[in-house]
C-alpha cells in the first residue's frame, strides 16, 4: 500500500506540511499522543520519502519492517527507506511519537538552501540510515524546537522561514549524528552482531548474560549498553523478544499446542510463555493464532 501525506489535527494526532515555510523536503511533520489503544496499520511504503520516527513513550512496541520484527522502545529511532514496506504492530494508549517524512530531492536539485555537494552528502547519509538506532538528547531537543517554532512564529514572515529551515537542517544533522553514535570498535561490533544474529536464529537456547559477555569479550555492563544500542533491549529481554517472534511464526504455520511451542522455544512453562506473549503483543497465543 502506498501512503500519501494526510494533514490532520486532533487531540491525539497532528500532522503538518512544512513546505509553505520554505522546507520543501519535509512535507510531513507529525506527532502522536495516544489516549486510546489502536490496532496495527497495514504494510505501506512512502514513495520518494524516508520516514524517521522517534519514540518518546510506549511499551511493548515493534515494527514489522520488510517482513522482519524490529523492537521500538522509548528513546529509539526507526527509519524506513522509500522502498521498504513497514507498519507498527500495535498502538498502546500511552504511545507518544514524533516523526518526519523527508522527501528525496530530484537529481541535481538541492534542499534547505544547501549547496549541491552538501545536499548530496546529507541525502547519502540519510539513505544509509540503519533501521533502528538510539536517539541522542540533541535529536529529541531538535524535534521539540522544530515544533515550537512551527507553533509560535507568525506565519508568512521571513523570520519564520529562516528559523524553520535552520531547525529542520539541525534536526536532519542530529538524525545522522544519532545513527553514528554506535559501537565504535569494529572488532567488538562484529562479535556483538554475531551474538545477536545467533540469538535471532536460535532463540530456544538458554544464554546467561555472563556467558554472552565472555563471548563478546566485554564486561556485563558494556554488553548491556551495546545490546541496547543495537537492538533497543538488554540481552535477556532481547532473547524473550526473539522467542515471542518465533512463537508467532509457529502459531501461524503449525498446529502445535501452545504448551509444545513454549517447550520448544525454551520457556520455563506454558503459563510463563503466555504471560510474556501477552505482554509483548497485547493478546494471548490462542487469540493471535485465531487472527493469523
Amino acid at each position: 500500500m502506498i501512503s500519501r501525506p494526510e494533514y490532520i489535527e486532533t487531540s491525539e494526532t497532528e500532522t503538518v506540511d512544512l513546505s509553505p515555510d520554505g522546507v520543501d523536503c519535509i512535507p510531513v511533520l507529525g506527532e502522536h499522543r495516544y489516549k486510546r489503544a489502536g490496532g496495527a496499520t497495514v504494510p505501506h511504503v512512502h514513495p520518494d520519502m524516508i520516514e524517521i520516527i522517534c519514540c518518546r513513550r510506549g511499551a511493548n512496541l515493534s515494527f514489522d519492517c520488510n517482513g522482519e520484527t524490529v523492537p521500538f522502545r522509548p528513546g529509539m529511532v526507526f527509519a524506513a527507506q522509500p522502498e521498504t514496506p513497514h507498519f507498527l504492530r500495535r498502538y498502546p494508549k500511552s504511545l507518544s511519537t514524533v516523526w518526519i517524512w523527508f522527501r528525496l530531492p530530484k537529481i541535481g536539485r538541492t534542499a534547505l538552501g544547501l549547496s549541491r555537494a552538501e545536499t548530496e552528502w546529507l541525502v547519502g547519509r540519510l539513505r544509509t540510515l540503519p533501521v533502528q538506532f538510539e536517539a541522542t538528547d540533541a535529536l529529541m531537543q531538535s524535534f521539540r524546537r522544530l515544533w515550537n517554532i512551527y507553533r509560535a512564529e507568525p506565519r508568512g514572515t521571513v523570520a519564520r522561514r529562516l528559523l524553520m529551515r535552520d531547525a529542520a537542517t539541525r534536526l536532519l544533522l542530529d538524525v545522522v549524528e544519532s545513527s553514528a553514535a554506535r559501537v565504535e570498535d569494529t572488532h567488538e561490533n562484529e562479535k556483538l552482531r554475531a551474538i545477536i544474529e545467533d540469538i535471532r536464529r536460535n532463540p530456544s537456547l538458554d544464554r546467561s548474560v555472563d556467558d554472552l559477555a565472555e563471548r563478546a569479550a566485554m564486561s556485563v555492563a558494556k554488553l548491556t549498553t551495546c545490546f541496547r544500542r543495537e537492538t533497543g533491549l538488554p540481552p535477556h529481554a532481547f532473547l524473550v523478544f526473539c522467542r515471542i517472534a518465533a512463537a508467532k511464526e509457529m502459531l501461524a504455520s503449525t498446529k502445535k499446542s501452545v504448551g509444545a511451542i513454549a517447550h520448544d522455544l525454551g520457556f520455563p512453562s506454558a503459563q510463563h510463555s503466555a504471560t510474556q506473549f501477552r505482554r509483548e503483543t497485547g493478546m494471548t497465543p490462542l487469540a493471535w493464532r485465531s487472527l493469523s
